[in-house]
């Protein structure tokens, strides 16, 4: 199978546009929600969840690598620590495919169309806490294991999971408003 050379274009933009998104809100969460912060890197509400899930129920493999590039861009300073290059790798793919393990698991089950056909509000909210709960465990895995900065996993894992499943339903429910307000200006307009 070829690639056309727009096709790459295309991929490639989304993937930086992906990375750009996902850093953008990583920083802005910090200015908002600094005083939610639980530990580093652990926030109560953590809007970046949002986006993960939003890049990655809409654009696929190419948001799943855009948050994988971000990643590596928030953690760039670790990447020179002895082991921190493979901590970076593992948050990298947990970040970026995390989400999409989860949507396709739930295809696999029926749960969720591939194409988002008749989403419900259950079907998303299961996605998110499924995500939510997937994500929380794997970087506390990581964050325990490979970094072991006094890290209390157990402790450490509710709040993340918290943190993600807030951020990601103000993201979504924030889109979703967003999306009826213009629909509904643009039927205003002559």
């Amino acid at each position: 199978m070829k690639h056309s050379p727009g096709l790459l274009a295309e991929w490639a933009l989304m993937i930086l546009l992906s990375a750009f998104l996902f850093v953008g809100f990583f920083r802005l969460n910090d200015l908002l929600f600094m005083a939610f912060e639980h530990a580093k890197g652990i926030n109560w509400i953590f809007l970046p969840a949002g986006f993960r899930v939003l890049l990655v129920l809409v654009l696929g493999w190419p948001g799943a690598l855009g948050i994988v590039g971000g990643t590596f861009w928030l953690d760039q300073e670790r990447l020179l620590e002895p082991s921190g290059w493979i901590a970076v790798c593992l948050t990298g793919l947990a970040s970026g495919f995390g989400p999409w393990v989860i949507k396709r698991w739930m295809e696999s089950r029926g749960w969720l169309d591939a194409h988002l056909r008749d989403i419900s509000a259950q079907r998303l909210l299961n996605f998110v806490l499924l995500y939510a709960v997937f994500n929380a465990v794997s970087h506390q895995f990581i964050r325990w294991y490979l970094l072991q900065i006094d890290s209390k996993p157990w402790l450490d894992v509710w709040p993340m999971f918290v943190g993600d499943a807030l951020g990601a339903l103000v993201v979504l429910y924030s889109m979703k408003y967003l999306l009826a307000w213009l629909g509904a200006r643009s039927k205003q307009q002559p």
